[in-house]
């Protein structure tokens, strides 16, 4: 698998499949890496710490703690399965964000991506059904839930659109409303096909923009905002080259064939050449993939964000 993500110059958004690469066949530990997986009845949390500089490297990942939350397909839109993803979300942020954050603080919520693509529509669609409040507050605070916090949210939209980079959005913002933290959501790129509709993830370390698919912009980080900043993501895309090598290798080896890794690299580069060296591959269903984990991480924000308050409730201040 490395020699494929970097052949064809991949990012590995995902911790959990990090992880795996970096500890490689032999499965050792990695130094300054720290895993703990907890079983629930529907889902699975990883948990992963990097601690050093040295895990970092090894990693490839900022130092902060990732949570993976694995679940069966989001598109079955299981009641019991969404209500447990819900609550780890909900405990996972109390984890990330610790007690950084004050009851009555303005919490800014921001969703990536293009809303003409599919795929790439998870950031706005979280935006689309996130509880709203900050406007409440300031012009009729008597139609609000007691103890609703403010919130205010954005979907900056991406640079071909708009003409803007988003981090020159959201740092106008930011200096403007002065928000106690940030929660960011956008769509993320797997090494893995089993991963697109199973898995959230969750980490402290902040974003960039455009980097699953090769087209990094500006990091949203707490270093250059000068605030928290969780990132949640959710894989809707593959690379072609990924399942391209994976369909050969399992080829061969079904087949009693020779598998040579340079000559399926060089016939699947040959292939993509076409698409200028890179192809993102999305499954069919992924209007309810990303329909479904967007109400998902909508609630999981908001139950963390507005303690005690019930998701009914909750439905109610969504744009």
């Amino acid at each position: 698998m490395n020699n494929i993500l970097n052949a064809f110059e991949l990012n590995v958004d995902l911790a959990v499949e990090a992880h795996e690469l970096a500890r490689g066949a032999a499965n050792t530990e990695i130094p300054g890496v720290i895993e703990q997986v907890e079983e629930k009845e529907y889902v699975k949390v990883n948990t992963i710490t990097i601690k050093d500089t040295a895990g970092a490297e090894k990693m490839g990942k900022p130092i902060g703690t990732y949570v993976t939350i694995q679940s069966p397909p989001l598109k079955i839109n299981d009641p019991y399965v969404k209500n447990e993803i819900i609550q780890a979300m909900e405990k996972s942020m109390q984890t990330l964000l610790g007690n950084r954050i004050k009851p009555g603080d303005t919490i800014l919520l921001v969703g990536l991506g293009n809303w003409r693509a599919t795929p790439d529509s998870l950031g706005p669609k979280f935006i689309e059904y996130s509880p709203i409040t900050r406007h409440y507050h300031q012009h009729a605070p008597e139609a609000l839930v007691e103890g609703m916090r403010p919130v205010c949210g954005i979907a900056p939209g991406v640079l071909g659109i708009t003409g803007l980079e988003t981090f020159e959005v959201i740092k106008g913002v930011v200096e403007n409303i002065k928000p106690a933290a940030m929660v960011v959501v956008d769509a993320l790129a797997a090494t893995n096909v089993d991963r697109i509709g199973t898995t959230v993830q969750m980490s402290d370390t902040g974003i960039q923009p455009g980097a699953g698919i090769g087209n990094a912009r500006i990091a949203l980080t707490e270093q250059a905002l000068g605030m928290p900043v969780i990132a949640i993501g959710c894989p809707t895309i593959v690379n072609a080259s990924v399942i391209a090598s994976e369909a050969i290798r399992k080829f061969c080896f079904n087949s009693g064939a020779m598998f040579n890794e340079t000559q399926a690299l060089e016939a699947t580069k040959t292939i993509l050449s076409r698409f200028g060296g890179t192809l993102g591959v999305t499954p069919q269903e992924i209007d309810d993939i990303v329909e479904n984990t967007s109400r998902i991480l909508a609630m999981g924000v908001g139950k963390s964000l507005f303690p005690g308050i019930s998701q009914e409730q909750l439905e109610l201040y969504a744009t």
